[in-house]
């Protein structure tokens, strides 16, 4: 009897291992719990339960084509901006520090829609006034807000 069973369980053994796979066992018997024999996707299997990410049926985008398009060209031109703004910042920042006699590490650089805020202080008028015109000689600056102070500290 115990040979039977001893057979049994290598046949079964064989067949899993035929089969392809990791197998466990529960207690409902073998089951399959990966499969690496036919699988040649990488990704895993879409999820079809309601509500659940992955979930194909009815997951669809509720708005219109239209203004789904023009939702997502909000989206580039904003970063567009955002990346020109960051860029402007940079210049400025490089140009003032590049500026020979100007004392720059206390000024300030913020810009929004091509508009430089300039904040901070500087030592002198001589100096705030070199400040400014280094600000304005950067190309794609279209504006400056002039917020600095001048503090002789």
């Amino acid at each position: 009897m115990k040979t039977v069973k001893t057979f049994r369980l290598a046949l079964m053994v064989a067949a899993l291992a035929a089969a392809g796979g990791a197998h466990a066992l529960d207690n409902g018997g073998f089951m399959k719990v990966a499969d690496t024999m036919n699988n040649t996707s990488t990704q895993p299997p879409a999820n079809n339960a309601p509500g659940m990410p992955g979930h194909t049926e009815g997951d669809k985008e509720k708005l219109p084509a239209a203004s789904t398009g023009a939702k997502t060209d909000a989206s580039v031109d904003n970063a567009k901006q955002a990346v020109t703004d960051g860029s402007l910042t940079t210049k400025v920042k490089t140009k003032l520090l590049a500026t020979k006699d100007l004392k720059s590490t206390g000024i300030h650089v913020k810009t929004k829609d091509r508009v430089v805020n300039l904040t901070g202080t500087v030592p002198s008028k001589e100096q705030h006034q070199l400040a400014l015109d280094t600000v304005r000689s950067v190309e794609g600056v279209d504006n400056v807000k002039d917020n600095l102070k001048v503090s002789s500290r």
